[in-house]
């Protein structure tokens, strides 16, 4: 079996669960017979008292909703919050059987709703980078400075119009017993908790803690989502031991990426390794080509289907050296990770998005624990020593024969509608992956890197 329970200094106190698929993981699974579930099914069994949870939604996990219903009977407050976009729809198909089995349950419908009405169009909008042909979605454009005077220039866009549906309440957390809490990127899912992805869970003995998280649900048991949510004093700090401890921060209130992940970033001396599913924040790529430039050895994994993503900025960091591999198994990597300079772990709920960071609610974590730190390493180098070192040009199709099995697992890994053998990606044939949007590298001439270089040479 691929995954690993790593040992801490305190178990009682502080776990951190790293977990890759086996190989021979066929298909996401009702199972609970992985770290990622048990350790939640150990938490919700034991509860006396309270459970509170916040989750993007449910699917298939049946030993966690009997388990839930069984608490509940012998008299255990359950609350709980779970995504609803726009139209009143959620993800995940078992979402509204645990909205009927759990009443106190709330969403984020009307908050969805309410943005929805507030929003104004950005179609009049001046924008100094060109928009590329047959690429319709919204326009950003980059800047990058890879160093030794040169700039990276892009328009990144999707492929199509990008119609709002709602923020994502895209947490995955629980609070039992105001002392015990379990978080991380793992989905109450037959994919994420059954198994069939890349994930890491977090759990922790600690009133403080758990008091940083009922605050947050609280809110959002009241109906504050999103924006609506007032601000918690920081820091949300805990000590664990003497060596380690952890601070907690939510978005969007806290901004963490801008302001926690972002200035570890900037201060890294020695290592930075990221695994995660999306990659396109800006200041994170930047950060991140400053750090390879002074000397930092920065290493990524993406998840294929991120990779795919047209505002992905995996490409930059290639062109600048920067060594990024994209995994080829039929599960995601869904993990938004990261150990840097061999100390501080950063793990969470938030993908690496400006959406992640200004409109999700979200939850990060930062670890200060040599010891966990050292955990994550050793999990990061075998991940990355089982992707194959082609992978580091390129992409594999999420959903081909490239991808593991991804072409027989009931899953559209793309989310283009089609799944196995109705994807082209399966077929005899697979058609080329479509081109990503075109970039320029050009002289900064000694001037900071912005769209103003091109324009000047073209007057």
């Amino acid at each position: 079996m691929w995954w690993t329970l790593l040992s801490v200094a305190q178990a009682d106190d502080l776990r951190l669960v790293l977990y890759d698929p086996p190989s021979d993981r066929p298909a996401p699974l009702d199972t609970c017979d992985v770290p990622l579930c048990s350790s939640l099914l150990q938490m919700i069994q034991g509860a006396t008292k309270t459970i509170d949870f916040a989750f993007y939604g449910f699917r298939n996990q049946t030993a966690l909703y009997e388990a839930m219903k069984a608490a509940q009977a012998r008299g255990v407050v359950v609350r709980g919050v779970v995504d609803m976009d726009a139209k009143n729809a959620n993800y995940y198909a078992s979402t509204a059987t645990w909205m009927e089995a759990f009443p106190q349950v709330k969403t984020d419908y009307e908050t969805d709703l309410q943005t929805l009405a507030n929003q104004r169009s950005f179609g009049n909008m001046h924008y100094r980078c060109p928009r590329p042909l047959g690429f319709l979605g919204p326009l950003q454009c980059n800047a990058f400075d890879m160093g030794n005077g040169r700039c990276y220039l892009a328009a990144h866009v999707s492929r199509e119009p990008i119609t709002f549906e709602g923020d994502i309440m895209h947490d995955k957390f629980v609070v039992v017993d105001g002392h015990l809490v379990w978080t991380g990127s793992t989905n109450a899912s037959d994919s994420c908790s059954g198994g069939y992805n890349a994930n890491l869970v977090l759990t922790m003995d600690s009133t403080a803690v758990a008091e940083f998280y009922t605050s947050e649900i609280d809110q959002m048991v009241a109906g504050k989502f999103h924006g609506e949510k007032a601000t918690q004093g920081l820091p949300m700090h805990a000590v664990i031991d003497d060596d380690t401890s952890v601070d907690v921060y939510f978005s969007p209130q806290h901004r963490p990426m801008t302001k926690v992940v972002e200035p570890l970033l900037k201060r890294a001396n020695s290592t930075i390794d990221i695994a995660v599913f999306f990659l396109t924040h800006k200041g994170v790529a930047q950060d991140l080509l400053d750090a390879h430039a002074r000397g930092v050895k920065v290493r990524v994994i993406l998840d294929s289907t991120g990779a795919g993503n047209e505002y992905s900025k995996h490409e930059v960091l290639r062109l600048a050296g920067i060594p990024v591999k994209i995994e080829d198994w039929g599960g995601k990597l869904h993990a938004k990770s990261a150990v840097i300079d061999g100390r501080i772990v950063v793990a969470g709920s938030m993908n690496w998005t400006s959406a992640g960071e200004n409109d999700n609610d979200e939850n990060t974590v930062i670890i200060t624990s040599p010891e966990h730190a050292a955990q994550y390493e050793a999990w990061f180098q075998r991940v990355w020593d089982r992707i194959p070192d082609k992978w580091l040009e390129g992409r594999p199709d999420p959903e081909s024969r490239d991808s593991g099995t991804s072409c027989t697992d009931g899953v559209d890994n793309d989310y283009d509608g089609l799944k196995d053998a109705e994807d082209p990606g399966c077929g005899k044939l697979p058609p080329p992956l479509p081109a990503t949007p075109p970039y320029q590298i050009v002289s900064s001439g000694g001037e900071r890197c912005s769209w103003n270089l091109i324009e000047e040479k073209e007057e």
